[in-house]
């Protein structure tokens, strides 16, 4: 559903959501982003929006005396009223003045061919997305438990693609015409952003070119955590969105993945099941949210 009536040159608002993060690492993380923003090689003029829902009250003071608040055109957005990053994209999407909204996140660090990668898709598409790279910002411990996606693999379902909410645009009309992301949704919410486009009629467009640094959990106990609302959220969507023809999980498939883990545990020699002590403990953590949502909103079938 591309409107031809788009402008050729579109303004453009950056908008990154900022919370869920530990105090300490909230400014350098921050300062890392933003300088990446203004290393980008377009000369694309754009904004960029921190949708605070941090529940601080320092992120206001912090933009002020940014030194790249003027060049980023840098402005704090509140976003206090729920917590989540969907509420946060929609609270920094109602205050953007931009054409086009592009999404980033706080934590991960843009290369400097981001946002032209993203506007030279932005005129063949409603929504777009690109692939993310871990092989940056993370050690070799971290990405032994969380093994990454190849990136022509990554945007991809077994029902609708989806454009990764770290690295996507929309037209602002658009996501004002969908109402924004869906916060009931404390996971998968881009992934639900983009089904639900699709099924609106709009037009989806991802790239495999890995243009966005992606930060991993570096803890065990926030990665578990995060790995079961994964589990949860997935498996919700999927319940929710079989009466628009998304697949079932199948009981045999669920049994199988389990019956693996039970095999491959860390009882036994990590050159045997090739997973190492934190792999297999997301992994645990992913199908336990995933039975529990499953259960809940009927995603299982034979």
């Amino acid at each position: 559903m591309v409107d031809l009536a788009r402008p050729e040159h579109p303004s453009v608002s950056v908008v990154i959501p900022v919370g869920g993060l530990e105090p300490y690492l909230l400014e350098p993380y921050l300062d890392a982003q933003l300088q990446a923003l203004a290393d980008q090689d377009t000369e694309c003029p754009f904004e960029v929006l921190l949708a605070d829902n941090t529940g601080a009250e320092h992120l206001g003071s912090y933009v002020l005396d940014h030194p790249l608040r003027q060049r980023l055109q840098l402005r704090s957005i509140d976003a206090s009223g729920d917590v989540g990053a969907g509420h946060a994209r929609n609270c920094g999407a109602r205050e953007a003045s931009g054409d086009l909204l592009a999404f980033c996140d706080a934590d991960d660090v843009v290369h400097p061919n981001w946002l032209r990668t993203l506007l030279d898709m932005a005129p063949s598409f409603d929504v777009v997305g690109t692939a993310v790279e871990t092989e940056t910002l993370n050690s070799r411990q971290t990405l032994s438990w969380t093994p990454t996606v190849p990136p022509e693999k990554q945007g991809r379902t077994d029902f609708l693609p989806f454009a990764i909410g770290a690295s996507m645009a929309c037209w602002a009309s658009v996501y004002r015409d969908l109402g924004g992301m869906d916060n009931r949704f404390r996971a998968s919410q881009d992934v639900e952003f983009g089904w639900r486009a699709q099924l609106a009629g709009y037009s989806l467009g991802f790239s495999a070119e890995a243009v966005v640094a992606y930060r991993l959990r570096a803890e065990l106990r926030p990665l578990l955590r995060q790995s079961f609302r994964l589990g949860y959220g997935f498996a919700k969507l999927r319940g929710i969105y079989r009466q628009r023809g998304c697949p079932a999980l199948g009981m045999r498939r669920v049994a199988s993945w389990w019956m693996a883990l039970l095999l491959r545990n860390p009882a036994l020699p990590t050159s045997l099941t090739g997973m190492s002590r934190g792999h297999w403990l997301r992994a645990v953590a992913i199908r336990a949210g995933e039975l529990r949502a499953g259960i809940r909103y009927g995603a299982f079938g034979w």
